[in-house]
């Protein structure tokens, strides 16, 4: 389904590799990823790494 405004997912995100799904099948313009960054088991830093390797352009700016 296409809409003409962008999509933001919320809530379901536990691992870098959920966000990469996300972006590459479509379903989302952006993602919201605070339980990923409270918790401390992930950093920006870890999870645009774990995007790019992905293929995700992603800024590298930290």
């Amino acid at each position: 389904m296409n809409v003409g405004i962008p999509v933001v997912a919320s809530g379901g995100a536990g691992v870098p590799e959920h966000l990469a799904d996300v972006f590459t099948k479509g379903a989302a313009d952006a993602a919201i990823i605070a339980s990923m960054i409270h918790t401390g088991e992930y950093t920006i830093r870890r999870i645009k790494d774990r995007l790019i390797e992905a293929g995700l352009p992603i800024r590298k700016k930290w």
